[in-house]
Protein backbone atom coordinates (compact mmCIF):
# COMPACT_ATOMS: atom_id res chain seq x y z
CA UNK A 1 0.00 0.00 0.00
CA UNK A 2 2.80 2.37 0.91
CA UNK A 3 4.55 1.47 -2.30
CA UNK A 4 1.36 2.20 -4.26
CA UNK A 5 0.95 5.56 -2.55
CA UNK A 6 4.57 6.39 -3.28
CA UNK A 7 4.11 5.54 -6.96
CA UNK A 8 0.87 7.54 -7.03
CA UNK A 9 2.65 10.51 -5.48
CA UNK A 10 5.38 10.33 -8.10
CA UNK A 11 2.82 10.10 -10.89
CA UNK A 12 0.91 13.10 -9.53
CA UNK A 13 4.14 15.06 -9.25
CA UNK A 14 4.99 14.26 -12.87
CA UNK A 15 1.50 15.27 -13.97
CA UNK A 16 1.85 18.53 -12.05
CA UNK A 17 5.24 19.20 -13.64
CA UNK A 18 3.84 18.39 -17.09
CA UNK A 19 0.85 20.64 -16.54
CA UNK A 20 3.14 23.40 -15.41
CA UNK A 21 5.31 22.91 -18.47
CA UNK A 22 2.31 23.03 -20.81
CA UNK A 23 1.16 26.26 -19.21
CA UNK A 24 4.59 27.86 -19.44
CA UNK A 25 4.41 31.34 -20.93
CA UNK A 26 5.54 31.92 -24.49
CA UNK A 27 8.11 34.66 -24.90
CA UNK A 28 7.64 36.85 -27.96
CA UNK A 29 9.34 39.99 -29.23
CA UNK A 30 7.68 42.49 -31.58
CA UNK A 31 9.79 44.99 -33.52
CA UNK A 32 8.32 48.39 -34.48
CA UNK A 33 9.56 51.89 -35.19
CA UNK A 34 7.04 53.61 -32.93
CA UNK A 35 7.97 54.40 -29.35
CA UNK A 36 4.67 56.09 -28.53
CA UNK A 37 3.55 54.55 -25.24
CA UNK A 38 -0.17 54.82 -25.99
CA UNK A 39 0.28 53.11 -29.35
CA UNK A 40 2.36 50.31 -27.84
CA UNK A 41 -0.21 49.87 -25.08
CA UNK A 42 -2.95 49.46 -27.67
CA UNK A 43 -0.93 46.92 -29.63
CA UNK A 44 -0.15 45.11 -26.40
CA UNK A 45 -3.85 44.80 -25.63
CA UNK A 46 -4.27 42.86 -28.90
CA UNK A 47 -1.60 40.39 -27.78
CA UNK A 48 -3.34 39.97 -24.42
CA UNK A 49 -6.69 39.30 -26.12
CA UNK A 50 -5.16 36.79 -28.50
CA UNK A 51 -3.45 34.95 -25.64
CA UNK A 52 -6.72 34.81 -23.69
CA UNK A 53 -8.52 33.34 -26.70
CA UNK A 54 -5.80 30.72 -27.09
CA UNK A 55 -5.81 29.93 -23.37
CA UNK A 56 -2.08 30.61 -23.09
CA UNK A 57 0.18 33.20 -21.53
CA UNK A 58 2.38 35.35 -23.75
CA UNK A 59 5.19 37.39 -22.28
CA UNK A 60 5.79 39.98 -24.98
CA UNK A 61 8.19 42.85 -25.37
CA UNK A 62 8.20 45.64 -27.92
CA UNK A 63 11.48 46.67 -29.47
CA UNK A 64 11.28 50.23 -30.81
CA UNK A 65 13.96 50.77 -33.44
CA UNK A 66 14.58 54.28 -34.77
CA UNK A 67 13.13 54.70 -38.25
CA UNK A 68 16.43 55.83 -39.76
CA UNK A 69 18.13 52.56 -38.85
CA UNK A 70 15.11 50.26 -38.79
CA UNK A 71 15.79 48.12 -41.86
CA UNK A 72 19.49 47.76 -41.19
CA UNK A 73 19.12 46.75 -37.56
CA UNK A 74 16.13 44.47 -38.19
CA UNK A 75 17.93 42.56 -40.94
CA UNK A 76 20.90 42.03 -38.64
CA UNK A 77 18.66 40.77 -35.83
CA UNK A 78 16.92 38.32 -38.17
CA UNK A 79 20.29 36.72 -38.80
CA UNK A 80 21.10 36.37 -35.10
CA UNK A 81 19.77 34.64 -31.99
CA UNK A 82 17.59 37.49 -30.72
CA UNK A 83 15.30 37.92 -33.72
CA UNK A 84 11.77 39.29 -33.20
CA UNK A 85 8.83 36.93 -33.64
CA UNK A 86 6.72 39.65 -35.25
CA UNK A 87 7.88 42.79 -36.95
CA UNK A 88 6.74 45.77 -38.95
CA UNK A 89 7.84 46.01 -42.59
CA UNK A 90 8.11 49.15 -44.73
CA UNK A 91 6.47 49.11 -48.15
CA UNK A 92 9.72 50.03 -49.88
CA UNK A 93 11.34 46.87 -48.52
CA UNK A 94 8.42 44.47 -49.00
CA UNK A 95 9.89 42.63 -52.02
CA UNK A 96 13.27 42.32 -50.30
CA UNK A 97 11.80 40.84 -47.13
CA UNK A 98 9.62 38.41 -49.07
CA UNK A 99 12.60 37.27 -51.17
CA UNK A 100 14.72 36.80 -48.02
CA UNK A 101 12.48 33.99 -46.77
CA UNK A 102 12.19 35.63 -43.36
CA UNK A 103 8.43 36.15 -43.55
CA UNK A 104 6.11 33.26 -42.72
CA UNK A 105 3.16 32.46 -44.99
CA UNK A 106 -0.07 33.73 -43.49
CA UNK A 107 -2.68 32.10 -45.73
CA UNK A 108 -3.86 29.53 -43.19
CA UNK A 109 -3.83 31.96 -40.26
CA UNK A 110 -5.91 34.51 -42.15
CA UNK A 111 -8.76 32.15 -43.02
CA UNK A 112 -10.43 32.75 -39.65
CA UNK A 113 -10.45 36.53 -40.12
CA UNK A 114 -12.35 37.20 -43.36
CA UNK A 115 -9.42 37.79 -45.75
CA UNK A 116 -11.87 38.88 -48.49
CA UNK A 117 -12.42 42.05 -46.47
CA UNK A 118 -8.81 43.12 -47.10
CA UNK A 119 -8.26 45.37 -50.11
CA UNK A 120 -6.66 43.30 -52.87
CA UNK A 121 -4.79 46.37 -54.12
CA UNK A 122 -3.33 47.07 -50.68
CA UNK A 123 -2.37 43.43 -50.22
CA UNK A 124 -0.73 43.04 -53.65
CA UNK A 125 2.68 44.27 -52.52
CA UNK A 126 2.77 41.73 -49.70
CA UNK A 127 2.09 38.62 -51.76
CA UNK A 128 4.30 36.19 -53.63
CA UNK A 129 2.10 34.36 -56.08
CA UNK A 130 -0.95 33.30 -54.08
CA UNK A 131 0.85 33.40 -50.75
CA UNK A 132 0.43 36.26 -48.28
CA UNK A 133 3.57 37.14 -46.31
CA UNK A 134 2.46 40.25 -44.38
CA UNK A 135 -0.72 42.24 -43.83
CA UNK A 136 -0.82 46.05 -43.97
CA UNK A 137 -1.94 47.51 -40.67
CA UNK A 138 -1.42 51.05 -41.96
CA UNK A 139 -2.27 52.50 -45.36
CA UNK A 140 -1.83 56.12 -44.43
CA UNK A 141 -1.75 59.08 -46.83
CA UNK A 142 0.67 61.90 -46.20
CA UNK A 143 -1.14 65.11 -45.29
CA UNK A 144 -0.22 68.70 -44.57
CA UNK A 145 -0.46 69.92 -40.98
CA UNK A 146 -0.37 73.67 -40.54
CA UNK A 147 -0.33 76.29 -37.81
CA UNK A 148 -3.39 78.49 -38.37
CA UNK A 149 -2.15 81.19 -35.99
CA UNK A 150 1.08 81.70 -37.95
CA UNK A 151 -0.84 82.06 -41.21
CA UNK A 152 -3.05 84.70 -39.61
CA UNK A 153 -0.03 86.48 -38.15
CA UNK A 154 1.62 86.63 -41.58
CA UNK A 155 -1.58 87.65 -43.36
CA UNK A 156 -1.20 84.62 -45.62
CA UNK A 157 -3.96 82.53 -47.15
CA UNK A 158 -4.27 79.18 -45.40
CA UNK A 159 -3.97 75.92 -47.33
CA UNK A 160 -7.71 75.36 -46.95
CA UNK A 161 -8.40 78.81 -48.39
CA UNK A 162 -6.11 78.00 -51.32
CA UNK A 163 -7.89 74.66 -51.78
CA UNK A 164 -11.23 76.50 -51.94
CA UNK A 165 -9.76 78.74 -54.66
CA UNK A 166 -8.40 75.76 -56.58
CA UNK A 167 -4.88 77.10 -56.06
CA UNK A 168 -3.25 74.71 -53.57
CA UNK A 169 -0.14 73.86 -55.60
CA UNK A 170 3.52 73.43 -54.74
CA UNK A 171 4.14 76.85 -56.26
CA UNK A 172 1.57 78.50 -53.96
CA UNK A 173 2.95 76.40 -51.10
CA UNK A 174 6.35 77.92 -51.81
CA UNK A 175 4.88 81.44 -51.88
CA UNK A 176 3.09 81.19 -48.52
CA UNK A 177 6.10 79.50 -46.92
CA UNK A 178 8.28 82.47 -47.84
CA UNK A 179 5.56 84.94 -46.86
CA UNK A 180 5.38 83.42 -43.37
CA UNK A 181 9.16 83.35 -42.95
CA UNK A 182 9.52 86.98 -44.09
CA UNK A 183 6.63 88.21 -41.93
CA UNK A 184 7.20 86.25 -38.74
CA UNK A 185 10.77 84.95 -38.81
CA UNK A 186 9.37 81.43 -38.27
CA UNK A 187 10.23 78.69 -40.75
CA UNK A 188 7.50 78.12 -43.30
CA UNK A 189 7.99 74.37 -43.56
CA UNK A 190 9.58 71.40 -41.81
CA UNK A 191 10.21 68.17 -43.75
CA UNK A 192 8.65 64.84 -42.77
CA UNK A 193 9.58 64.14 -39.14
CA UNK A 194 12.39 66.67 -39.62
CA UNK A 195 14.28 63.91 -41.42
CA UNK A 196 13.72 64.83 -45.06
CA UNK A 197 17.45 65.06 -45.75
CA UNK A 198 18.26 61.64 -44.37
CA UNK A 199 16.10 58.51 -44.05
CA UNK A 200 12.98 60.25 -45.37
CA UNK A 201 14.42 61.92 -48.45
CA UNK A 202 11.87 60.22 -50.75
CA UNK A 203 9.01 60.95 -48.35
CA UNK A 204 10.09 64.57 -48.62
CA UNK A 205 10.67 64.87 -52.37
CA UNK A 206 8.30 62.34 -53.95
CA UNK A 207 5.02 64.21 -53.23
CA UNK A 208 6.42 67.24 -55.07
CA UNK A 209 7.91 65.11 -57.85
CA UNK A 210 4.72 63.14 -58.52
CA UNK A 211 2.54 66.23 -58.36
CA UNK A 212 4.70 67.86 -61.04
CA UNK A 213 4.55 64.83 -63.35
CA UNK A 214 7.67 62.90 -62.36
CA UNK A 215 8.39 59.83 -60.25
CA UNK A 216 11.23 57.72 -58.88
CA UNK A 217 10.40 54.78 -61.17
CA UNK A 218 7.19 53.38 -62.60
CA UNK A 219 5.50 49.96 -62.34
CA UNK A 220 7.72 48.65 -65.14
CA UNK A 221 10.85 49.85 -63.32
CA UNK A 222 11.49 52.58 -65.86
CA UNK A 223 13.51 55.24 -64.05
CA UNK A 224 11.87 58.68 -63.90
CA UNK A 225 13.87 60.37 -61.16
CA UNK A 226 16.05 62.31 -63.63
CA UNK A 227 13.23 63.34 -65.96
CA UNK A 228 12.71 67.04 -66.61
CA UNK A 229 9.60 66.99 -64.40
CA UNK A 230 11.39 65.34 -61.48
CA UNK A 231 14.36 67.70 -61.74
CA UNK A 232 12.04 70.74 -61.78
CA UNK A 233 10.30 69.48 -58.63
CA UNK A 234 13.55 68.93 -56.73
CA UNK A 235 14.78 72.33 -57.92
CA UNK A 236 11.64 73.94 -56.47
CA UNK A 237 12.34 72.45 -53.05
CA UNK A 238 16.04 73.31 -53.30
CA UNK A 239 15.14 76.93 -54.10
CA UNK A 240 12.81 77.08 -51.10
CA UNK A 241 15.63 75.85 -48.92
CA UNK A 242 18.51 77.97 -50.20
CA UNK A 243 17.02 80.94 -52.09
CA UNK A 244 13.90 81.62 -50.04
CA UNK A 245 15.26 80.41 -46.72
CA UNK A 246 11.75 79.25 -45.81
CA UNK A 247 12.45 75.58 -44.98
CA UNK A 248 14.04 74.23 -41.80
CA UNK A 249 17.55 73.42 -43.08
CA UNK A 250 19.67 70.30 -42.48
CA UNK A 251 21.04 70.19 -38.95
CA UNK A 252 18.41 72.57 -37.53
CA UNK A 253 16.08 70.83 -35.06
CA UNK A 254 13.25 73.38 -35.23
CA UNK A 255 9.97 71.45 -35.09
CA UNK A 256 6.48 72.16 -36.36
CA UNK A 257 5.10 70.47 -33.25
CA UNK A 258 6.68 73.08 -30.99
CA UNK A 259 5.46 75.98 -33.13
CA UNK A 260 8.85 76.57 -34.80
CA UNK A 261 7.54 75.93 -38.34
CA UNK A 262 4.23 76.78 -39.98
CA UNK A 263 3.69 73.54 -41.90
CA UNK A 264 4.88 69.96 -42.09
CA UNK A 265 4.13 66.89 -44.18
CA UNK A 266 2.95 64.14 -41.88
CA UNK A 267 0.46 61.33 -41.20
CA UNK A 268 -2.44 61.09 -38.77
CA UNK A 269 -0.45 58.87 -36.40
CA UNK A 270 1.59 61.99 -35.54
CA UNK A 271 -1.22 64.35 -34.53
CA UNK A 272 -1.01 63.16 -30.93
CA UNK A 273 2.22 65.20 -30.84
CA UNK A 274 -0.01 68.29 -30.95
CA UNK A 275 -1.78 67.53 -27.67
CA UNK A 276 -1.42 70.51 -25.38
CA UNK A 277 -0.27 73.07 -27.96
CA UNK A 278 -1.68 76.53 -27.37
CA UNK A 279 -2.15 77.43 -31.03
CA UNK A 280 -4.77 76.42 -33.57
CA UNK A 281 -3.80 73.80 -36.12
CA UNK A 282 -5.50 72.19 -39.11
CA UNK A 283 -5.00 69.33 -41.55
CA UNK A 284 -5.48 69.11 -45.31
CA UNK A 285 -4.31 67.35 -48.46
CA UNK A 286 -0.84 67.91 -49.85
CA UNK A 287 -0.43 70.57 -52.56
CA UNK A 288 -1.43 69.34 -55.99
CA UNK A 289 -3.66 66.64 -54.48
CA UNK A 290 -1.59 63.73 -55.84
CA UNK A 291 -1.67 61.53 -52.72
CA UNK A 292 1.35 59.54 -51.60
CA UNK A 293 0.59 56.60 -49.32
CA UNK A 294 2.86 55.37 -46.58
CA UNK A 295 2.15 51.68 -46.06
CA UNK A 296 3.43 49.42 -43.30
CA UNK A 297 2.63 45.75 -42.74
CA UNK A 298 2.97 43.24 -39.93
CA UNK A 299 4.67 39.92 -40.53
CA UNK A 300 5.87 36.86 -38.61
CA UNK A 301 9.45 35.58 -38.56
CA UNK A 302 9.42 32.31 -40.50
CA UNK A 303 12.51 30.87 -38.80
CA UNK A 304 11.61 31.67 -35.22
CA UNK A 305 10.65 29.12 -32.55
CA UNK A 306 7.08 30.46 -32.46
CA UNK A 307 6.51 30.94 -36.20
CA UNK A 308 3.08 29.30 -36.35
CA UNK A 309 1.79 31.10 -33.27
CA UNK A 310 3.27 34.38 -34.52
CA UNK A 311 1.45 33.97 -37.84
CA UNK A 312 -1.84 33.50 -35.97
CA UNK A 313 -1.10 36.58 -33.89
CA UNK A 314 -0.45 38.66 -37.04
CA UNK A 315 -3.82 37.53 -38.39
CA UNK A 316 -5.56 38.52 -35.16
CA UNK A 317 -3.80 41.90 -34.86
CA UNK A 318 -4.92 42.82 -38.39
CA UNK A 319 -8.46 41.46 -38.00
CA UNK A 320 -11.53 43.67 -38.37
CA UNK A 321 -12.02 44.38 -34.62
CA UNK A 322 -8.37 45.34 -34.17
CA UNK A 323 -8.25 47.32 -37.41
CA UNK A 324 -11.27 49.32 -36.26
CA UNK A 325 -9.52 50.24 -33.01
CA UNK A 326 -6.34 51.51 -34.66
CA UNK A 327 -8.06 53.22 -37.59
CA UNK A 328 -7.72 56.67 -36.09
CA UNK A 329 -3.95 56.19 -35.85
CA UNK A 330 -3.13 53.87 -38.75
CA UNK A 331 -5.79 53.73 -41.49
CA UNK A 332 -6.23 50.04 -42.28
CA UNK A 333 -6.94 48.31 -45.58
CA UNK A 334 -10.14 46.52 -44.57
CA UNK A 335 -13.19 47.65 -46.52
CA UNK A 336 -15.52 47.13 -43.56
CA UNK A 337 -13.54 49.67 -41.52
CA UNK A 338 -12.68 52.24 -44.18
CA UNK A 339 -16.23 52.37 -45.51
CA UNK A 340 -17.81 52.81 -42.08
CA UNK A 341 -19.02 56.11 -40.65
CA UNK A 342 -17.06 55.26 -37.53
CA UNK A 343 -13.79 55.67 -39.45
CA UNK A 344 -14.45 59.37 -39.94
CA UNK A 345 -14.75 59.87 -36.19
CA UNK A 346 -12.04 57.40 -35.19
CA UNK A 347 -9.56 60.12 -34.21
CA UNK A 348 -10.98 62.65 -31.78
CA UNK A 349 -8.24 65.13 -32.71
CA UNK A 350 -9.28 65.26 -36.38
CA UNK A 351 -12.57 66.62 -37.71
CA UNK A 352 -14.71 64.11 -39.67
CA UNK A 353 -14.62 66.33 -42.75
CA UNK A 354 -10.81 66.36 -42.60
CA UNK A 355 -10.72 62.57 -42.31
CA UNK A 356 -13.03 62.35 -45.31
CA UNK A 357 -11.20 64.76 -47.61
CA UNK A 358 -7.55 64.33 -46.64
CA UNK A 359 -7.43 60.70 -45.51
CA UNK A 360 -10.29 58.52 -46.78
CA UNK A 361 -10.40 60.07 -50.25
CA UNK A 362 -6.63 59.89 -50.61
CA UNK A 363 -6.49 56.20 -49.70
CA UNK A 364 -8.62 55.44 -52.74
CA UNK A 365 -6.46 57.38 -55.20
CA UNK A 366 -2.95 57.46 -53.71
CA UNK A 367 0.12 55.46 -54.67
CA UNK A 368 2.59 53.90 -52.25
CA UNK A 369 6.28 54.73 -52.27
CA UNK A 370 8.32 52.78 -54.85
CA UNK A 371 9.63 49.37 -53.84
CA UNK A 372 11.98 46.72 -55.19
CA UNK A 373 13.64 43.49 -54.12
CA UNK A 374 17.00 45.31 -53.99
CA UNK A 375 15.64 48.45 -52.33
CA UNK A 376 17.97 48.31 -49.29
CA UNK A 377 20.99 48.48 -51.61
CA UNK A 378 19.35 51.13 -53.79
CA UNK A 379 18.59 53.28 -50.76
CA UNK A 380 22.16 53.16 -49.42
CA UNK A 381 23.83 54.01 -52.73
CA UNK A 382 21.29 56.64 -53.79
CA UNK A 383 21.68 58.45 -50.48
CA UNK A 384 25.32 59.19 -51.30
CA UNK A 385 24.06 61.15 -54.31
CA UNK A 386 21.08 62.73 -52.53
CA UNK A 387 23.39 64.04 -49.81
CA UNK A 388 25.07 66.24 -52.43
CA UNK A 389 21.82 68.19 -52.85
CA UNK A 390 22.07 69.80 -49.46
CA UNK A 391 24.33 72.73 -50.20
CA UNK A 392 23.46 76.07 -51.77
CA UNK A 393 25.47 75.68 -54.99
CA UNK A 394 24.38 72.10 -55.77
CA UNK A 395 23.81 71.26 -59.44
CA UNK A 396 20.37 69.72 -59.01
CA UNK A 397 20.08 68.33 -62.55
CA UNK A 398 23.50 66.65 -62.40
CA UNK A 399 22.80 65.15 -58.99
CA UNK A 400 19.44 63.76 -60.05
CA UNK A 401 21.13 62.20 -63.10
CA UNK A 402 23.55 60.58 -60.67
CA UNK A 403 20.62 59.22 -58.65
CA UNK A 404 19.07 57.95 -61.88
CA UNK A 405 22.26 56.10 -62.70
CA UNK A 406 22.13 54.32 -59.34
CA UNK A 407 18.50 53.37 -59.87
CA UNK A 408 19.16 52.00 -63.34
CA UNK A 409 22.05 49.89 -62.07
CA UNK A 410 19.62 47.89 -59.95
CA UNK A 411 16.32 48.21 -61.82
CA UNK A 412 17.22 47.67 -65.47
Amino acid sequence: MKRFLSILAVVMLLVTIAAGASAEAVNMKIATWTSNEDQLKLLGSFVDEFAAQKGIEINYTFESIAFAEYNTKLLLELQGKDAPDLYWVLETSAPAFIASGNLAKLNDALTAYNPEDISAAALALWKGGEDVYAVPFSTSPFVMLYNVDLFKQAGAKTPDELIAEGNWTWESFREVSKQIKDATGVWGYETVDGDGYNSRVLHNLLPIIRSMGGDAWDANYEVKIDSAESIAAVQLFHDMLYKDGSVVPPGDESSFYTGAAAMTCSQISRVSNLDGVEWEWALCTLPGNVPVIGQAALGAFSKGPNAELAAELVAYMTSEPCAARIAGIWPPCRYSVLESDAFLTSNARIKPEQMASAVAASIGTGLVLPSHQLYPQIEVEAKIAYDKLWNADADVAAIMQEVGKVYRTYLQ
